[in-house]
């Protein structure tokens, strides 16, 4: 008997094609699964009231969970979330001391995903990702959506091995963490970007496919007030201004986010310290070439 208090579940995933091994495991927490159908009801006529038989059809998967943001170990090697980042849309460059994503087309991934002894392959999956940057380890947070198999038996779980995954620094100034928002160092208290793929089951008679068909990117940001000479949000409303988060002390653990962002109109925000800070709540917005507001490098 598998039990499910104990987490008796393991993911593996990688690019279609790819061979599932416990190289490709993911580390992953918090893993949601659910089977997503349309139903059609019989609606026989008969001569007494009750429920009608349902047809179940165009059975897929939806697929959450959340990892570290893992670092690629060594300068110009890629991080083990790599597959993950692909099937988001990022699309991949490398070179001798870093691997940069940018948005792009996605390339599908598959997984294996075991609950106790039942094991599901899922195919062809897409996704979108948000990054929390608060305290303690930087994490983010996955949804991919799949086309559904049944479950196969598994008697034993496969080899896990975590040697891709390679753990990131506690966010926080020993760490090299810091943050720049329109070439100006401001204190940052809290980061989310959320990437807003919009991701769908599409069906027809003769066609079933997860696809990507577009996206709008937002990041929301809780930065200190300061004296309105050296920062003013406010004048600043409706303006595009770059930032950058840079995080990491060596070679091979350090990542830089990189956002082309649309300055809202601040939100006051009272900081643990009692102290007065902006809650900065816009999106990403892309320049007249595309694809550029949001960039992730590991080095």
């Amino acid at each position: 008997m598998s039990s499910w208090r104990f987490k008796d579940k393991i993911l593996l995933a990688d690019g279609l094609g790819t061979t599932l091994t416990g190289l490709h495991a993911i580390y992953a927490s918090d893993i949601e699964f659910s089977i997503e159908s349309e139903t059609d009801s019989d609606e026989l006529e008969t001569a007494h009231s009750g429920a009608s038989l349902q047809v179940y059809y165009g059975q897929h998967v939806s697929l959450n969970f959340k990892t570290p943001l893992a670092m690629c170990g060594t300068a110009g090697s890629s991080p083990a979330i790599a597959p993950l980042l692909l099937a988001c849309g990022m699309v991949q460059v490398s070179t001798a001391s870093s691997v940069t994503y940018t948005k792009g087309q996605p390339t599908k991934a598959k997984c294996l995903l075991r609950f106790g002894s039942n094991t599901h392959e899922i195919s062809e999956m897409l996704g979108t990702f948000s990054l929390s940057l608060e305290k303690g380890i930087p994490r983010i947070n996955w949804q991919f959506k799949g086309l559904f198999s049944p479950p196969i038996h598994s008697a034993v779980a496969p080899a896990v091995d975590w040697d891709r995954w390679k753990r990131p620094e506690v966010l926080g100034v020993a760490c090299n963490s810091a943050f720049k928002l329109n070439d100006v160092a401001r204190t940052l208290h809290k980061l989310t970007i959320d990437v807003g793929n919009n991701v769908i089951f599409d069906r027809a008679i003769n066609y079933e496919e997860i696809v990507l068909t577009g996206h709008e990117s937002k990041a929301q940001m809780t930065l200190s007030a300061d004296a309105l000479a050296n920062f003013d949000p406010f004048k600043d409303v409706g303006q595009v201004q770059n930032f950058e988060f840079t995080h990491g002390t060596d070679a091979g653990n350090k990542v830089s986010i990189l956002g082309r962002y649309q300055m809202p109109v601040p939100k006051y925000s009272s900081l643990e310290s009692e102290q007065t800070g902006y809650e900065l709540d816009g999106s990403l917005v892309p320049s007249g070439a595309g694809y550029d507001e949001l960039t992730l490098v590991f080095e």
